[in-house]
């Protein structure tokens, strides 16, 4: 706990076994909850989480859009969180969690109510490859000119947020577009005190399983579609 609070920490994971119990085994002890989220695994990383027991929860999310289901696992994750403080990040350690206090007092000494956390700026020690921080600052800008307002970082897969407006995050997208959909939901909800926190971003363990440029066409796509849809 924090302050008092209960942290809830989701993991979506395809194909994570080889490295997930390194993974938990990092996290520290205020983190109340693990909730690891399999989605079209193929190896053991369910029988992994279930063996590692205690304040890991293992569940399975399976559903899938266009073959990702990143989206449904991240939901189904919120949905089970017990938390009063829900956390997303991945299951290959791409991502600082082992510093979520840090984030985590942040939000609660500013009265905020989601923080999603940055990579850009650049912080020291992070190593991100030039075609990615310009595939981000590319879909940065398209999201300041069709919604008005400036997000460092739409694609951090790395958020922090009270666990009282998951419901008015109005998560529906199964796929790699929900890491922009939360954000710009967060953000253009006059209810939600959001802001973003600068993060460093560690090399991943396991196998990238996404096409940057199919992904960066997509993610581009759906913000467009999204500003013009009705709601």
């Amino acid at each position: 706990m924090i302050q008092g609070l209960k942290i809830t920490l989701c993991l979506p994971c395809r194909n994570e076994g080889a490295h997930l119990k390194e993974v938990v085994e990092q996290l520290p002890d205020y983190i109340d909850e693990i909730i690891v989220i399999s989605n079209k695994s193929t190896d053991n990383t369910m029988a992994i989480a279930r063996k590692i027991g205690g304040r890991v929860k293992a569940i399975k999310d399976d559903r899938t859009l266009n073959g990702i289901g990143y989206g449904y696992a991240h939901m189904s994750g919120i949905a089970a969180a017990a938390g009063d403080i829900i956390v997303g990040a991945d299951g290959d350690a791409t991502y600082p969690i082992n510093n979520i206090d840090k984030v985590v007092r942040y939000l609660l000494k500013n009265q905020l109510e989601f923080i999603s956390c940055s990579r850009y700026p650049l912080q020291a020690n992070t190593r991100i490859s030039l075609k990615l921080r310009v595939g981000v600052s590319l879909l940065n800008w398209e999201v300041m000119l069709l919604y008005g307002f400036k997000i460092n970082d739409i694609l951090s897969g790395m958020w922090v947020f009270r666990s009282e407006i998951r419901d008015k995050l109005e998560l529906t997208m199964g796929d790699w577009n929900l890491s922009p959909q939360i954000k710009i939901n967060a953000r253009r909800n006059p209810l939600i005190k959001f802001k973003e926190y600068p993060i460093t971003q560690h090399d991943r363990m396991g196998e990238t399983k996404q096409n940057y440029f199919k992904t960066g066409y997509a993610h581009a796509s759906w913000i467009f579609k999204n500003r013009f849809s009705p709601k």
